[in-house]
């Protein structure tokens, strides 16, 4: 029933187009389920996977599905060394392949080599989030805690908001502080200490979020609610009542 349904499902990657399966052929050797049917794909699959990398090496243009299902294959059948060797064949590998070796190369307890390799592979069309990404993960895998937050762990997280970005951190790295957390992410910002005055003010880090607020500019719809709010609550907000005049100023400004 499995290989029933792996053909059916190989069939759909090759006529996908436009691509709405693209991450599905990445998860094909956790499809095969067991390490014997990875690598009777593997085996199906490397004859023409070798031979698209031989016409680039000529300078033709060479294109196939099956690279990436090749690879998952591959790797899920354990076959590391062959997999590194193939994607070597490539002259012009993807980010997305190469990640393979630096897969294979953790899989061959080559933690730090496995880093360094996918750090020389970043170029102008690799975002620096994909490289944090992969190398936090691999020291997360490994218990080197620390050096993944110290290393990677901010630019491996970034979030759509900062309050998110915090959140994601805290949930990832319980064992860091609050605030030396708050106080990590804010320094990646320099002169924009102010965007972080929402995450300061729901964290109920008044003190800091009224540095924040008069650091650098803060918007002012963000500073009006915060002095509605909170006057009444926090004594930092309460005795630094020249932000809500600030607000309130700017409010009036049309601002």
């Amino acid at each position: 029933m499995r290989e029933k349904w792996l053909e059916q499902l190989f069939e759909a990657i090759q006529n996908d187009d436009p691509p709405y399966l693209e991450l599905l052929d990445e998860r094909w050797g956790d499809l095969c389920a067991t390490p014997e049917v990875a690598s009777r794909w593997a085996d199906r699959l490397m004859d023409l996977v070798q031979q698209v990398h031989a016409a680039r090496r000529r300078g033709q243009h060479a294109f196939t599905r099956a690279e990436s299902v090749c690879y998952s294959a591959m790797f899920a059948a354990g076959r590391h060394d062959e997999l590194i060797e193939l994607i070597g064949g490539d002259p012009r590998p993807m980010w997305h392949d190469l990640l393979w070796v630096g897969r294979g190369k953790v899989a061959r307890g080559e933690i730090d080599g496995a880093i360094e390799f996918m750090t020389n592979a970043v170029n102008a069309w690799t975002p620096m989030a994909g490289l944090a990404r992969f190398a936090e993960g691999v020291l997360l895998q490994a218990g080197r805690r620390v050096e993944a937050y110290e290393k990677y762990a901010i630019e491996a997280s970034r979030a759509t908001t900062y309050l998110a970005t915090f959140r994601l951190l805290s949930k990832k790295y319980p064992e860091i502080d609050t605030d030396r957390l708050l106080t990590d992410l804010i320094a990646t910002t320099p002169g924009e200490e102010g965007k972080w005055f929402a995450t300061a003010k729901t964290l109920k880090r008044f003190d800091l979020a009224m540095q924040l607020a008069w650091k650098s500019p803060c918007d002012p719809k963000t500073l009006i609610r915060a002095a509605r709010d909170n006057v009444g609550k926090s004594a930092s907000i309460r005795c630094g009542s020249r932000a809500r005049g600030l607000a309130l100023d700017l409010q009036g400004q049309g601002l």
